[in-house]
């Protein structure tokens, strides 16, 4: 017992030693340019902390900067201390550390994903080291999500670390969207020919209303493949504009009626054309309206990752002629159909108001704009269903604007 209790003593000890005597290597150059409290990096692993106030068993406090390494999969919840170093001012999420008991406390640790930021409140206990004295380790002994006190339901979004997965896989999807959302808007002039780093290389229109252009991406290589929705046009339209309109809306009733109409047909064998003349490429399909309808059919036989947007639904029968040969959960990651839920084009199957014999390929993923919902639990009647709602220039601006303010921190 006295053994143990002088080997208590000194590990204590150690622990104050640690924070009044800091470790001469420098904080590492990720940790610099942050300014949360307490954060962790899953590049890297490591955690850097700040605005630490540390506390010994007489109550005096000193106030500290500290990075820990994560020591990976073998060791998942045990972390080194890398390096300590005063700092200068506290906050009312600052880290506290005890060298009375080790205790390590984040009352909030900020997690950055690509399109949001994790928090999470956590503890970890200073814990001896046996292989090497002079290395000191902590252990993580408790985590939970952070709750944000600012969040009001329907005034502000959810924040991202409060979103549950299929929530949080919504967002991530709506982030990853955006570039096909632009490119999707762009497709409706011809004339667009740089969309930021994509550029146009390819075009077609069929005389069944099929309109379509490949672009690529001058940073990655990637192909597009985006298909144009129902063209309208403000009156007085041409004469052209008033044949497009009118093969366009013989589309859209067809797949009201759960008809395969040319323009599926079509777009499918351009489709397998681009595909057998770029091997090797990644292909992205993506589309709006019926360009979205359009997008779905040929993704999902021809195993594309898909973004279909405010889409309408595929015919069911077309996949009587063309095969889908993936499951429904490799489907799921691949097909990504997301809507506005006002969308009257994509939402009505929902309603089972409008299309017969027709469904998208995937269930939608919808995002209440006005309401600040992330997946809805309640679907819409027709009647509340607003056709302003369509744009895809409003779709992706809602989207972009929602996807900053997580990135912001939110």
């Amino acid at each position: 017992m006295k053994n143990r209790y002088q080997f208590y003593t000194g590990f204590i000890s150690a622990a104050l030693l640690m924070f009044i005597a800091p470790l001469a290597r420098a904080l590492p150059d990720d940790c610099l340019s942050l300014t949360a409290p307490a954060t962790f990096l899953e590049s890297n692993g490591l955690v850097c902390l700040q605005k630490i106030v540390v506390t010994d068993q007489a109550g005096t406090l000193q106030l500290y900067k500290a990075s820990l390494q994560w020591l990976g999969i073998d060791s998942p919840n045990r972390f080194q201390l890398l390096n300590t170093e005063f700092d200068t001012t506290s906050e009312i999420n600052s880290p506290t550390f005890s060298t009375v008991n080790g205790l390590l406390t984040l009352p909030k640790i900020d997690v950055p994903k690509r399109f949001g930021t994790e928090r999470y409140i956590a503890n970890l206990t200073m814990v001896p080291n046996i292989d090497d004295p002079t290395v000191t380790l902590f252990e993580l002994a408790k985590v939970e999500i952070y709750i944000n006190p600012d969040y009001v339901p329907n005034i502000t979004w959810k924040p991202y670390g409060m979103l549950n997965p299929e929530e949080r896989r919504a967002v991530d999807l709506l982030g990853q969207s955006i570039p096909y959302a632009q490119l999707s808007d762009a497709i409706y002039d011809f004339d667009n020919i740089t969309v930021g780093p994509w550029e146009l290389i390819e075009s077609i229109g069929k005389s069944s209303g099929m309109d379509a252009g490949v672009y690529r991406n001058r940073d990655t290589s990637e192909l597009a493949l985006v298909f144009r929705g129902t063209e309208t046009c403000n009156f007085p339209c041409s004469l052209k504009e008033t044949e497009d309109f009118a093969r366009d809306a013989i589309a859209d009733a067809a797949i009201g009626s759960g008809i395969v109409s040319d323009q599926f047909k079509d777009a499918f064998r351009f489709a397998k054309d681009v595909v057998s003349r770029h091997p090797g490429t990644k292909i992205t399909v993506t589309g709006h309206s019926l360009g979205g309808g359009l997008a779905q059919a040929v993704g999902a036989v021809l195993g594309l990752e898909t973004y279909a947007l405010n889409p309408s639904p595929v015919p069911d029968h077309f996949f009587d002629t063309y095969t889908i040969t993936l499951m429904p959960e490799q489907l799921q990651e691949l097909i990504h159909v997301i809507a506005d839920v006002h969308d009257p084009v994509s939402n009505a199957d929902e309603s089972g108001e409008l299309y017969i014999d027709s469904h998208h390929v995937t269930p939608l993923i919808q995002f209440n704009f006005d309401l600040k919902e992330v997946m809805p639990a309640q679907s819409l009647d027709l009647d509340e269903l607003r056709f302003d709602r369509h744009s895809i220039t409003r779709f992706s601006n809602n989207a972009v604007n929602l996807i900053s303010i997580y990135q912001a921190g939110w």
